[in-house]
This record gives structure tokens, sequence and C-alpha cells, in this order.
């Protein structure tokens, strides 16, 4: 089943097409201030996707891989990097000792832990300057919109 986009509703004066501009402006202004972040502490994109995914998780280069959309091959040179600097370990799987698993080092989750509350004060104070009641509206407009998408995509994915 797929589902269908209803086409914009112009009785609304074009409030949604001004709402859908303005998250995407703030999306936009939110992954400009992540990757000045990234990048002062010299990751790619690539490499910081891959230190996310073993914080959730183990996982073997291949799926690294696959979770990234690349060959093994660029999946092996990207983990080889931040092996290097100390952010990832490698070991055998427990199930399957031909397997090398990838898991995230004390390092690199201190990073990651350094990270997230840094990318978010600049946000957090943006939300804190709104009054009180334009928070709380704002977290129960979020939250429906994100319900909304998620179960838009999961009708998608069926």
């Amino acid at each position: 089943m797929t589902v269908r986009e209803s086409p914009p509703s112009h009785a609304d004066g074009g409030t949604a097409e001004k709402a859908l501009s303005a998250l995407v402006q703030l999306l936009a202004s939110v992954e400009a201030i992540e990757f000045r972040r990234w990048g002062d502490l010299g990751l790619t994109i690539s490499q910081l996707r891959v230190l996310k995914l073993l914080r959730e998780h183990p996982a073997s280069c291949g799926q690294v891989a696959e979770h990234l959309g690349i060959t093994a091959s660029t999946a092996t040179a990207l983990i080889e990097r931040i092996v290097r600097r100390g952010l990832v370990l490698r070991g055998a799987h427990a199930g399957d000792r031909r397997v090398t698993e990838l898991r995230l080092s004390d390092r690199g989750r201190l990073l990651l832990d350094e990270i997230d509350p840094s990318s978010r004060g600049v946000i957090t104070a943006s939300i804190d300057d709104l009054a009180p009641e334009d928070r709380a509206r704002l977290a129960e407009l979020l939250d429906r919109l994100a319900a909304g998408v998620q179960a838009r995509e999961g009708q998608a994915a069926r």
C-alpha cells in the first residue's frame, strides 16, 4: 500500500507552505551547527554516523557499509581512520570468530557524549527564549508532526 500525498491546500492561505519552509530553514540551521561542531573535532559526517551506529550496538564492517550505503572497501577505509584515532575497537564476534566486530571505544563514547549537548546548546537557548506557553505548544505540535510523519512512513514501508 502506498500513501498518496494530498495536494497543497490553498484555502489555508499558504500556511502549510510557510510551516514547511520554516521547518526546512530550522533543520538547515541545526545541520550547519552540527557540521561546524563535527568539523572542529576533525570528524566527517560518515565517521560520525559510524560512531552513532556503534553507540547503539556493535556491528561488522559489512553492516556499517550497508548502513551508510557504501561499498565494503570504502567502509573499511573509513573504519580504519576512526580505529587509528582510538574511537572504535575491533574484536572477534562472539558467535562467529571469522567476523570482526566493531565497538565504540570509551574515547568514542566520551566524544559522542560531548558532541550531543554542545550541538543542542544554541537550540536549547533559542527554545528557552520562547514564552513557556509557546514552548509547550511547540513541543505538542512537534510531537504531533513527528507522529504523523512516522505513521505515514510506516504505511509507505508496508
